[in-house]
């Protein structure tokens, strides 16, 4: 065989590399990766951690609910929220990075070689030779770079990164305002259907109690048969209309729970509806003018495209500063173990000087590009202005319309109970008929849901008006991110909105709340 091998040279090279390329393909398929679904323990285990990590570390509600502990609750457990501290977060950590790459380069490096014989070298006749190595040399260095050019257009990506971060944080000013609208207005409407499911059982009660005498009454042939079904149909069209209106409020109760990241079933009272504030009439001072200067000031869309905009004019300057030729400075220590060399430390610096002439070709294009984006960005910043005018305008008729809506309704239902009064009286002395008595319980109940409805509607479209100018619900200092703390803050705002007084909260500052509170409920999301 061996003799064969070497008789054959060229047969038995192309033997190996097929064996060769078996080898590798049987590594390869060996490490080839196949999709992996998770196993079923694994998906619980998933669930489980979830669903404990969704309502762990909360604070219990230890009694009734208030409008300012409910919207403090949405603000610190709200996923929505946290979500937008995070990316926040994650913000300001790149805008760290972008300030650390302005640093400049330092590499330390060593590394090892060895050679199996030494690096000999002929003279000119070939008569003899020459080592200029150790088999063995370890060779180390350590070098600082600086390119001028990089370091300046890595200043500009470092300033758009801390453009990018404020409107990160507009961002979140956002959702807090569309977390405190959602919730002011489920709050009321659950604290309408919490005070309306307890007037509805005994209306309930008596409903079915005079169908099923009704059925009876059809069923044994008492009176005359059409005018039973008549009734019978009646009080079933009520009860129908009653068990929708009892399934849409226990809706809106759920959704309060959501907003304020608690379990749908939990067991929770509202406060507004035990003692209900029908007295609390909110109070609208500012002109329409005024709002909507402050909502030019304040919007957080309009924010964010003023920063986007400077954003946009770095992106020009960095245009025209690529066709600069670019200067880089080295310096460097090195060391070698190599004992042929004379000197085995040594100091070195270069000052180099390069000049991409493509970038010459390329930046009149790329200058248009940033022209284009910053009239894009100019015109879609008035486009936005003309949409924060045209929504204050809009919250604003809004409000006035709910607010006279429920002025209507409150005097409807004020008349519902009387009447409703007046038949049950006239019942009791047999002047009336159970009909008609239940038929009058019934309208003065839902005038009742309706006027609680509409006062519900009117402090979401109070709350929405200030939601369209921007307001902060919190002052520039909160001591703590306690439910408590939060709960007494927002409360505080509140009760100078509905007195009519908007100066504090509706000039924003740049930094909202208190930094490390701030740090506080950012590390909270994190957990």
């Amino acid at each position: 065989m061996v003799y064969r091998a070497l008789k054959f040279p060229g047969t038995f090279r192309k033997w190996r590399n097929v064996a060769v390329a078996l080898t590798a393909a049987a590594v390869l398929s060996a490490c080839a990766v196949a999709p992996e679904p998770l196993t079923v323990s694994e998906n619980n285990a998933r669930v489980e951690n979830d669903l404990k990590r969704l309502f762990e570390k909360q604070e219990k509600i230890t009694g009734p609910l208030t409008l300012e502990e409910a919207i403090a609750r949405a603000l610190k457990y709200n996923l929505d929220h946290r979500l937008k501290l995070m990316e926040e977060a994650v913000a300001m950590g790149q805008l760290d990075v972008a300030n650390v790459n302005l640093l400049p380069d330092v590499v330390a490096s060593s590394g090892w070689t060895q050679r199996s014989r030494s690096d000999s070298t002929y003279n000119e006749s070939k008569t003899s030779t020459s080592t200029s190595s150790d088999k063995k040399v370890r060779d180390s260095d350590l070098t600082v770079s600086w390119n001028v050019l990089d370091f300046a257009i890595g200043y500009m990506r470092a300033h758009q990164q801390a453009d990018m971060a404020l409107i990160v944080k507009e961002r979140r000013r956002q959702v807090i305002h569309n977390v405190i609208n959602d919730t002011r207005s489920a709050y009321w409407r659950a604290a309408a259907a919490e005070r309306a499911l307890v007037q509805f059982k005994p209306v309930l009660e008596k409903v079915r109690t005079a169908l099923s005498r009704s059925e009876t009454q059809v069923r044994e042939r008492v009176g005359a048969p059409l005018d039973a079904l008549t009734y019978q149909e009646d009080l079933l069209l009520t009860l129908r209309e009653l068990e929708t209106r009892q399934r849409q409020l226990v809706e809106a109760r759920t959704e309060l729970a959501v907003l304020m990241n608690i379990h749908p079933d939990s067991d929770f009272t509202v406060a507004a509806a035990v003692e209900p504030e029908t007295g609390s009439m909110p109070v609208l001072s500012m002109s329409a003018e005024e709002l909507e200067l402050e909502a030019l000031k304040n919007r957080s869309e309009l924010r964010s495209e003023a920063y986007q905009l400077r954003i946009n004019q770095q992106d020009a300057k960095i245009a025209i500063l690529q066709m600069v030729p670019g200067l880089n400075f080295s310096a460097g220590i090195n060391h070698t173990t190599d004992s042929y060399k004379v000197n085995s430390d040594w100091y070195e610096g270069s000052l180099d000087l390069s000049w991409n002439l493509m970038q010459l070709f390329k930046a009149p294009a790329n200058m248009r590009l940033a022209d284009s984006q910053i009239e894009l960005s100019e015109v879609r910043r008035l486009a936005l202005s003309m949409a924060v005018i045209s929504q204050v305008n809009i919250a604003q008729l809004r409000f006035a319309f709910a607010k006279r809506d429920y002025e209507l309704t409150d005097r409807i239902a004020s008349v519902q109970d009387q009447i409703s009064e007046t038949v049950n009286a006239s019942q009791s002395a047999n002047a009336v008929g159970e009909g008609q008595a239940i038929r009058a319980d019934v309208r003065a109940l839902l005038s009742n849901l309706q006027r609680d409805m509409a006062y519900a509607d009117m402090q979401a479209s109070y709350g929405r008006l200030f939601a369209s100018i921007g307001a902060d619900p919190f002052p520039n200092d909160i001591p703590d991110d306690s439910v408590d703390t939060l709960a007494q803050t927002v409360g505080d705002v509140l009760s100078r909105w509905n007195r009519g007084d908007y100066d504090a909260p509706v000039t924003v500052a740049e930094d909202v709340g208190d930094p490390a509170s701030e740090n506080e409920m950012k590390q909270a999301a994190v957990q």
